[in-house]
């Protein structure tokens, strides 16, 4: 094991809302497997609408066409990074942590699929580069998901409930040295999806949906779906937001506001119910991320479902919080540290996961 070393890597996410790549540069300082980090420099590049329908039609490819955008992605992701580095001048760079883009999400059935070739990120920046961090976890009857919390577990000691709103939300709760983490509901995704009605990538600070109605109905048949009323571990993909969520919105000939105002009361009170479910301290402060952080709306509503003390930390943390994860993840691999823990999901033994390309 290394003691007392510094490494310098970057990390690469690109998550189910399909708004474009995040790119971390960070510095870490591993002081006998108590880490240290900082965000030297970020950045989100957004993807073309033509570029993002791509990837939103990834799923009906034929085998060939799939296979060519999965070395496509690499590629692209490659360019994007060497971009990336050369804007900034990196000098230091130890390795690249990438994500991928999740397709498929059927750990049930036994496979999970991030697209974005390993090999091609690695031959386009000369740089070892670590992907593939799911399928280790579902080979071992995981779900594969999620797989931030042991980050959490190493770069916010001093936190105990997580919450991150991306495309998915999804909660973590740190127990002594267990960590219980699930995804909880839609959330951006849906929120996004709705937010194009209006010709807008999103509902800025969610104004579109404090301006709405909640729809009872809806409501109640949101917070009935069956996925909400399953018990950890659990874990959801693109596919069941447009097959459990939308689907139900489609049957209510309501304004985009009313859709958005409902949503967001969705999501607060799933969030709500899963702090509920915890036995946990009130007074612990849990820690929101991801995209949905910055809308002012949901965060409200979110406060008003528990008793827990909602804390929105720095913008460069909520927008960069999984791509750092994920370049830690990538450290983690390197130093052959379980990087995927059973008790979060589920797994028969926490895993070291990822594949590892050398340039």
């Amino acid at each position: 094991m290394l003691h007392n070393t510094v490494f310098h890597a970057i990390g690469l996410m690109s998550g189910s809302s399909l708004d474009g790549l995040d790119l971390c540069y960070v510095r870490f300082q591993n002081y006998d497997l108590r880490f240290e980090y900082e965000i030297l420099k970020a950045d989100c590049i957004e993807y073309t609408n033509e570029f993002r329908q791509r990837l939103k039609d990834a799923p009906g490819l034929s085998a060939f066409e799939f296979a060519k955008l999965h070395t496509e992605l690499g590629n692209y992701f490659g360019k994007l990074t060497n971009d990336f580095i050369q804007k900034n001048k990196i000098e230091n760079l130890d390795f690249i942590a990438s994500h991928g883009q999740t397709i498929f999400h059927q750990p049930n059935l036994g496979f999970t699929t991030q697209i974005g070739c390993g090999a091609q990120l690695s031959a386009q920046t000369n740089t070892k580069v670590v992907c593939d961090l799911r399928t280790s976890d579902v080979a071992n009857k995981g779900q594969g998901a999620p797989i931030v919390p042991v980050a959490e577990q190493y770069l916010f000691p001093a936190y105990k409930v997580f919450l991150n709103i991306g495309g998915i939300a999804n909660i973590a709760f740190h127990k002594n040295e267990s960590v219980i983490a699930y995804d909880v509901c839609a959330a951006n995704t849906l929120l996004n999806y709705f937010a194009k009605e209006k010709g807008l990538d999103y509902d800025k600070d969610g104004n579109l949906a404090r301006s709405g109605n909640i729809n009872t109905s809806l409501l109640e048949e949101l917070n009935s779906i069956a996925f909400c009323k399953q018990s950890a571990p659990k874990s959801l993909g693109t596919e069941h937001v447009f097959t459990d969520w939308i689907t139900l919105f489609e049957k209510y000939a309501i304004s985009t506001e009313d859709k958005l105002a409902t949503a967001v009361e969705h999501i607060a009170m799933q969030v709500g119910n899963a702090i509920k479910s915890e036995i946990i301290n009130h007074n612990s402060e849990m820690l929101i991320t991801g995209g949905g952080a910055l809308s002012s709306f949901l965060v409200e509503r979110i406060q008003h479902h528990t008793k827990t003390i909602v804390k929105v930390p720095d913008v460069l943390t909520i927008q960069y919080k999984e791509a750092l994860a994920m370049a830690f993840i990538g450290l983690l691999r390197i130093l052959e540290i379980p990087n995927c823990l059973a008790s979060v999901t589920g797994a028969k033994k926490d895993v070291i996961g990822g594949a590892v390309y050398l340039p």
